[in-house]
């Protein structure tokens, strides 16, 4: 069952516009040709949506991995965890007591193991978000096609499956909690930027994953491209428009400047990435500045 979460986060159908079509072709070239892609892009343009998608076109399967500061080599290739205890106890003849005890460490397989054998389509999203040191055992991957293993004892590495394919996503090096990443990983891959879709297509986004009517959809992304423009353009994202556009739908607000309903959505929702683009205007500035966009288009009437 999918939830808000993934429905706002695009992990459910994603919407092919023109603006998406030349990035999932040129995508799917790179990958067949067996070379990685890197989406890199600030947050909320979709990256990770795209990527599922183009993932689900390989017709293969598709392992998910999350990028954290935690995210250590055992993760992804395994590690020994605890210990697995079988006991034997012969008591077939009542006079003779005898007791057999073996122990053994439990290996648990990391999640780059079995996509790299069985030809996966892996999708790293956020990748920036690990240590670089984590990050190391894809530059054989990518350059050699093995992958190297550490602590199991059995083989020292894998070879990598034809089929494998990979899709990496992050936020830009400036953002909070991203690291470096090495020049030598970012040459083995294909790095492709991607900005905030163009207004049409934020506005069929929200026609179809929210069921709004083509006038109701251009009212939430008037506003909301209206606040862009006063800091980098990518913020409010297009996570804000589609949870207007949810509550919108689900609780049936009428889209009116002067509906209080719709007015307290909108300052809810935009509040917080507003601050984020004028972190020196205070609180009530920003709900003035924010009121007036809502008002703006009843303003020009």
């Amino acid at each position: 069952m999918l939830n808000l979460s993934d429905k706002i986060n695009g992990t459910c159908e994603f919407v092919t516009t023109p603006f998406f079509e030349d990035i999932i072709t040129r995508t799917l070239q790179y990958l067949q040709a067996g070379i990685p892609v890197h989406f890199v892009g600030p947050t909320g343009v979709g990256k990770t949506s795209l990527a599922i998608f183009i993932a689900n076109q390989l017709k293969r399967k598709v392992t998910i991995i999350r990028g954290h500061h935690e995210l250590s080599n055992k993760d992804l290739l395994g590690h020994f965890s605890g210990v697995r205890k079988k006991e034997i106890i012969d008591n077939y003849i009542h006079t003779v007591f005898k007791k057999e005890q073996e122990i053994k460490p439990v290996w648990v397989q990391g999640q780059l193991i079995e996509a790299v054998k069985n030809g996966h389509v892996v999708i790293y999203d956020e990748f920036s978000r690990s240590r670089p040191e984590t990050n190391n055992i894809f530059l054989s991957l990518l350059e050699e096609k093995v992958l190297p293993l550490y602590g199991n004892g059995k083989d020292s590495f894998i070879k990598c499956h034809p089929d494998f394919a990979i899709i990496f996503t992050s936020n830009p090096d400036e953002y909070a909690g991203t690291f470096h990443t090495q020049d030598a990983l970012l040459d083995r891959l294909i790095t492709i930027h991607l900005d905030s879709c163009d207004r049409e297509t934020e506005i069929e986004i929200l026609k179809q994953k929210t069921g709004l009517n083509q006038h109701q959809a251009e009212e939430i992304v008037r506003l909301v491209t209206n606040l862009r423009s006063y800091g980098n353009g990518f913020c409010p994202s297009l996570r804000a428009s589609l949870m207007i556009a949810y509550v919108v739908k689900k609780s049936n607000i009428e889209i009116n400047p002067e509906n209080s309903s719709f007015q307290a959505l909108c300052m809810d929702v935009l509040i917080r990435p507003m601050t984020q683009i004028l972190p020196n205007q205070p609180p009530v500035k920003i709900r003035e500045l924010i009121l007036k966009e809502i008002l703006r288009r009843e303003e020009k009437k």
